[in-house]
């Protein structure tokens, strides 16, 4: 499969990017060109959230293959204090970089669907525990993933021409320091994360639209 990752430069991405790149052809949608050698081919978009047309648009221009799957693994995380004494900029900011970037993704996958005239195109978002639990000190995040399973559910009920899918991992991601670990939680390594996405976005009509990965 030729995989498109938003979210690529991130943890997550660049780790998911260096599991699935064996298998899979990676590109990785960037705000600005990686210094380093990275998993994926790298194809710059910063305002791909404004502009989700810029992404196709790029996609023409470097000749890249047809894309069969989209992963959305955007979205910021901290620990910090109560959500509403953080205050109106910053939940904002959160709704911007959260739940605008998955709408952002979604509208790259129904226009990629639209272009390509073929087999459905598959789009995967990550969300987190936080989706399902009330969480201290990161309660916009809390409050976006609920809202972002909503986003694909209404997605995939309002088209034919993209298999949308949402993965839940129900744990902190090890390796990821921005997670508060602190009372010996259990994490999900990014292999495990790396298996349930491959199978997912391998044999979508298996899954219900959202799938927990638990511990």
């Amino acid at each position: 499969m030729h995989i498109l990752i938003f979210g690529a430069s991130g943890y997550v991405g660049t780790g998911l990017a260096q599991h699935l790149s064996a298998d899979h052809r990676i590109t990785g949608i960037v705000r600005a060109q990686p210094a380093d050698d990275t998993a994926y081919e790298p194809v710059l978009a910063p305002d791909w959230v404004d502009r989700p047309q810029s992404v196709i648009d790029e996609l023409r221009r470097v000749d890249a293959p047809p894309v069969d799957a989209v992963i959305a693994a955007v979205g910021g995380w901290y620990v910090d204090m109560s959500m509403i004494d953080r205050g109106i900029d910053s939940f904002d900011e959160d709704y911007s970089s959260y739940l605008r970037g998955h709408f952002g993704a979604c509208a790259v996958s129904e226009a990629l669907a639209e272009e390509g005239g073929r087999a459905p195109v598959r789009h995967l978002a990550l969300n987190g525990v936080a989706s399902v639990e009330a969480c201290v000190g990161s309660g916009a995040i809390s409050v976006f993933g609920a809202a972002q399973e909503m986003l694909i559910r209404v997605a995939a009920a309002e088209t034919e021409a993209v298999h949308y899918r949402e993965l839940k991992v129900m744990a902190p991601i090890g390796g990821d320091d921005r997670n508060d670990l602190r009372g010996g939680v259990e994490t999900i390594g990014l292999p495990a994360v790396a298996d349930a996405v491959s199978a997912l976005l391998s044999r979508p009509d298996e899954y219900e639209i959202s799938t927990a990965l638990n511990v």
